[in-house]
């Protein structure tokens, strides 16, 4: 490569980071006019941070190079840090720990460094387990150094490689637009993820190192086809004689596949925010309307509910587990299904389709206490609290509550007044009238006197006590939901 050629090779990546650093500015900064005028300073009044995330290899290190060129000449106020995860998976491990420092030191960039221990989860690789403690304590860098962009050195070729893994592993539309140019870090979205390189090949980093006489460091493991990126990557040379714009064209389909995947999540957008409505009790925190969601075809509500699950944080279903939430929770029309997924429990109640967080099945112990005049009692083992206030006129007898009281799951058979000179009524009835679905009411405690229904979580007090005594105090007594207790 001649020189004159190098020096645009060179300023086309410089140029690549400068252009995305630009376009996330309007994520860090207060706006573009003070970007462009020097003051390059975050909401806060600080100046704005850019992490690169720095592992020794050829493609960080040459990241991290252009980067620091990149913001001498267009943010000069920005900070930069360099971000490197110790994952002492390999004996290498520390050298390469040791050669980011001293890179950096070169560099004149601050480092923060962090060892993790990666253990899969069931049904996790290593490489996933891996990728996902790296993007845990790159996270948690981030935020102690109060970087908002963290820049990654993927490029096409590794584009190419994720649409083709993605591909052989039968993943859908949004799966082969494969890796975006910017997204969220995490499911807190204070932290952008920023990929300025995906159109620039391999080779084009290696003479940008050669140029500018960067050294790195070459993992032994790149060359273990045991690991299927690799073992996809031995293929390519031959898959390059065949098909020579193999690259280009992987490349251009993937964009074409998040044109697609943006299309679609749009209509689902659409058709999701017409049938979604917040939680209407404690227990819940979305609900969908299942009629409506019924009526749409197989294909679009599927798209609602991956939406859906995306928008309340949880990881993307597999196929064979969205099949089993159509099949279980909206095609299936008697009982009332649940579904565990990440953290949530999906159910069905009547009409609705709702997200519950997941709490333990089992019901918790009573609570033996005393009421001492208290206005408030506050109940961890049965996540809410009893309220106490003077009601002279429908309240329950003070009497009642000096007893020994005591909290309590119900056992059956248990019957309730619900109005003063109702009737009694079965609380399985009650509860039903109520909308309040059987899997709620087994966390819904009940509160005795002795052996008198006091009060029934979700429905209200007794209303039929005795007259013998119309001047003593009275109390009416509620109980309030707390979901953030545990226990």
């Amino acid at each position: 490569m001649s020189a004159g050629n190098s020096t645009q090779l060179i300023a086309r990546l410089t140029d690549k980071v400068a252009q995305a650093l630009q376009a996330s500015a309007t994520f860090v900064v207060s706006g573009d006019r003070r970007l462009e005028t020097g003051s390059q300073r975050a909401a806060d009044g600080q100046p704005v941070t850019v992490a690169v995330a720095l592992s020794g290899g050829r493609d960080s290190v040459a990241l991290l190079h252009a980067t620091r060129e990149a913001l001498a000449a267009t943010w000069p106020l920005a900070r930069l840090v360099a971000l490197h995860v110790h994952h002492g998976l390999q004996a290498q491990a520390d050298d390469w720990d040791r050669f980011c420092t001293a890179r950096c030191g070169d560099l004149q960039v601050p480092l923060s460094s962090a060892r993790v221990t990666v253990q899969a989860a069931t049904g996790e690789g290593i490489e996933a387990a891996a990728r996902r403690a790296r993007h845990e304590a790159l996270g948690r860098m981030c935020r102690e150094q109060g970087a908002r962009l963290l820049l990654f050195a993927h490029h096409r070729d590794d584009q190419v490689e994720t649409v083709l893994l993605r591909l052989f592993r039968g993943t859908g539309v949004a799966g082969m637009a494969g890796m975006p140019a910017r997204r969220p870090l995490d499911e807190r979205g204070d932290i952008q993820l920023v990929r300025p390189w995906l159109g620039v090949t391999r080779a084009e980093i290696d003479d940008y190192c050669a140029w500018q006489g960067l050294r790195w460091i070459d993992d032994p493991s790149n060359a273990d086809t045991r690991f299927a990126r690799n073992a996809l990557r031995a293929q390519l040379p031959a898959l390059l004689q065949a098909f020579p714009a193999l690259y280009e064209n992987v490349a251009q389909a993937a964009t074409h596949f998040a044109q697609a995947a943006g299309m679609l999540d749009a209509l689902a957008a659409q058709s999701l925010a017409s049938l979604v409505c917040a939680g209407r009790d404690a227990d819940t925190i979305s609900e969908l309307d299942l009629a409506g969601l019924r009526a749409l075809p197989s294909e679009h509500a599927d798209a609602v509910l991956r939406h859906w699950l995306r928008d309340l944080g949880t990881q993307s279903p597999s196929t064979a587990r969205l099949a089993a939430m159509r099949a279980q929770l909206i095609q299936h029309q008697g009982g009332e299904p649940a579904i565990a997924h990440d953290g949530l429990v999906l159910r069905r109640f009547r009409d609705r389709l709702l997200a519950c967080p997941a709490v333990s099945a089992g019901m918790p112990a009573p609570f033996a206490f005393e009421w001492r005049g208290e206005s408030r009692i506050v109940v961890p083992a049965w996540r809410g609290e009893l309220h106490f206030e003077r009601d002279d006129t429908f309240g329950v007898p003070e009497s009642v509550l000096r007893v020994p009281l005591r909290l309590a799951g119900r056992v059956g058979g248990e019957r309730i007044v619900l109005r003063p000179g109702g009737p009694a009524r079965a609380l399985k009835q009650a509860y039903q009238e109520a909308d309040i679905p059987a899997w709620r009411r087994a966390h819904l405690p009940l509160l005795w006197s002795a052996d008198v229904l006091v009060l029934a979580a979700g429905l209200g007090m007794h209303r039929r006590w005795p007259n013998d005594a119309p001047h003593a105090p009275r109390w009416r007594v509620e109980w309030l939901a707390r979901p953030d207790l545990r226990g």
